[in-house]
């Protein structure tokens, strides 16, 4: 009786360790294509560093130099704000080369990076930037000047507004 209850229990982790494996295969077939336009922008940030990614394109983790990924969830608030615009970036880069171009649009994005993160943030920016609209909409006009582009404004004065 017991041989027959652990040759079912061997069966079952059998079944359980062969549904994972498929499971994990497919995800990360998903994930190629995503990945692929990721890397490229990911090294301007974080050179040699590689994104971990789980369910859903849910942001797992990262590798940078240690043999181990540090989970999302215990970076910085800013490293976490970096890795979310690099996902978007790279999710924009992978919908243009299909075809359909859309702009990436970020609303006070990297308010938590410092000076030189926010420089080599830039250079991902202007790498998407080049195949593709990048619309940043921020108050720290000065910092995002360096980027280019056609500066806008919201006029508070509505004398001179052409809709009044």
């Amino acid at each position: 009786e017991v041989e027959k209850y652990n040759g079912r229990v061997e069966t079952l982790l059998l079944l359980k360790t062969t549904i994972e494996s498929c499971y994990k295969e497919q995800r990360d077939r998903l994930h190629a294509p995503l990945r692929r336009h990721l890397q490229p922008f990911l090294n301007d940030v974080f050179p040699a560093a590689e994104l971990e990614l789980g369910d859903g394109f849910a942001i797992a983790g990262i590798k940078r130099s240690g043999p181990t990924a540090e989970t999302f969830e215990r970076l910085s608030a800013g490293t976490q704000e970096q890795i979310a615009v690099l996902v978007r970036l790279a999710m924009g880069a992978m919908i243009c080369e299909r075809g359909q171009p859309v702009p990436v649009i970020l609303d006070d994005a990297l308010v938590f990076s410092d000076d030189d993160r926010i420089e080599q943030m830039f250079d991902a920016l202007n790498r998407a930037g080049q195949k593709q609209q990048v619309i940043v909409l921020t108050c720290r006009t000065r910092a995002f000047a360096v980027l280019g582009g056609r500066q806008l404004a919201i006029s508070t004065n509505l004398a001179t507004s052409p809709l009044a």
